[in-house]
């Protein structure tokens, strides 16, 4: 499994998923919709929604899309 975290700095609900992080086993590659616009438009193609925090779980080609901070904290502390 693939996880990618779409978030930007100034969001206090990306913030509190950033801080869970290192606390984690597993990696997240974090993407910043802010500094790459790619980011946004792949999250609002696959989602209709830019909401962030906003998890990707990725497993052998098929794709989950995961908001709200408390729910990805917490999913990602079970991996």
């Amino acid at each position: 499994m693939k996880y990618a975290l779409y978030y930007y700095d100034a969001c206090p609900f990306c913030q509190r998923v950033l801080r869970a992080l290192p606390g984690v086993k597993v990696e997240v590659e974090k993407r910043n919709v802010l500094t790459n616009q790619e980011f946004r438009k792949q999250q609002y193609a696959a989602t209709g929604r830019t909401t962030v925090p906003c998890l990707l779980i990725s497993d052998n080609g098929k794709e989950t899309w995961m908001f709200e901070s408390a729910d990805i904290i917490r999913f990602l502390q079970s991996r």
